[in-house]
């Protein structure tokens, strides 16, 4: 599920001109934004808080700051600048927004619920605003509140190409895939460099059988992010579900070459191998799946103790079918000593 995030203000940017002792209010508001965009916080809140040393009424210096101390999960100090901006203008609606995400973040819940209900009686036509509190209702288990604001956000118009993922994210939730396939290839229209959503629609196309057009777009993802380890074993599970299985196997070599803490791909990995009688790899790969945790250990012993026997190494054999519980019982006794 997403997570809620906060609303940005286009805040005016004007050419400095004069040293920072002779800055105007809007000077130093320019370069708290410019800060805020490099991802220089602890430079932005001092600059904010400079803007407002001359400008105490400064209502966007205080949005700012608050925005800024709630990135930093200073929440306290947040709330304090969320009030003072409302405090100094009411209609702020995004100022309720992200105050309703500290709020529900500190588990204020009603006030959280009263500062979306404001925001969307004031941004009816915004969909961030339903998709924030259908998010609230649904942590609260309000589950049939949250649908009816999931169906009010799936019929606005997303105003940027970020919007058609929140929304087609909504959309599958409500079960339309085909709808949510139509609103990542507009997103995908519109920023064509956007790895994430071609990454979004290979998986929604595997769910709906276009395995070749989800394979397609797992190929971009890996041009534009080749470490990119769950795209490579994606694409290995696609062509596994194809009985390409040489293909299959590279691709998730190459992903547990990147992060090897995948059980089940070493696991699926060794049945590979079992299969191809390539029983040294296999051997190795199911130990790997015991080491990280794979979900069915029994059976990841029973089919490395398979390996092991195919490999002439029957004491190794037989440990493994040990600790396969009853899935080895049979194989201890037709091959191993019971003493």
């Amino acid at each position: 599920m997403r997570k809620l995030i906060f609303l940005g203000l286009m805040l005016p940017m004007l050419v400095v001109a004069q040293t920072e002792e002779e800055w105007t209010p809007d000077e130093w508001m320019q370069s708290a934004n410019k800060k805020m965009e490099e991802g220089n916080t602890l430079g932005a809140i001092k600059d904010y808080t400079a803007a407002l040393a001359i400008e105490p009424s400064l209502v966007d210096a205080y949005y700012g700051r608050g925005s800024v101390y709630a990135e930093l999960l200073m929440y306290d100090m947040a709330l304090e600048d969320f009030n003072q901006a409302i405090n100094l203008d009411s209609a702020m609606g995004i100022a309720y927004f992200n105050r309703g995400v500290v709020y529900n973040a500190k588990g204020y819940y009603s006030l959280a619920k009263k500062d979306f209900d404001t925001y969307v009686v004031m941004r009816p036509v915004d969909p961030q605003g339903y998709l924030a509190r259908a998010e609230f209702f649904r942590q609260s288990g309000e589950e049939a509140a949250a649908m009816a604001d999931y169906r009010k956000m799936v019929e606005l118009e997303p105003a940027s190409a970020d919007g058609y993922v929140g929304r087609s994210e909504v959309k599958l939730i409500l079960g339309d895939t085909l709808g949510a396939i139509s609103d990542i290839s507009r997103t995908i229209e519109k920023k064509p460099e956007f790895s994430e959503a071609y990454f979004f629609r290979a998986k929604l196309y595997a769910a709906t059988g276009k395995v070749e057009d989800a394979i397609d777009d797992l190929n971009i993802v890996l041009l534009n992010e080749p470490k990119n380890a769950e795209a490579w074993s994606q694409r290995g599970y696609l062509y596994l579900n194809n009985d390409v299985v040489s293909a299959a196997k590279e691709d998730f070599t190459q992903s547990l070459a990147l992060n090897a803490n995948q059980p089940e791909v070493w696991f699926d990995l060794g049945y590979l191998y079992l299969e191809s009688k390539e029983y040294e790899e296999a051997i190795n790969a199911f130990r790997n799946s015991i080491i990280t945790g794979v979900s069915d250990k029994e059976l990841a012993y029973y089919n490395k103790g398979v390996a092991e026997f195919n490999s002439k190494k029957r004491e190794d054999a037989c440990k493994s079918m040990l600790r396969a519980g009853r899935l080895g019982e049979q194989h201890r006794l037709d091959h191993c000593s019971m003493n």
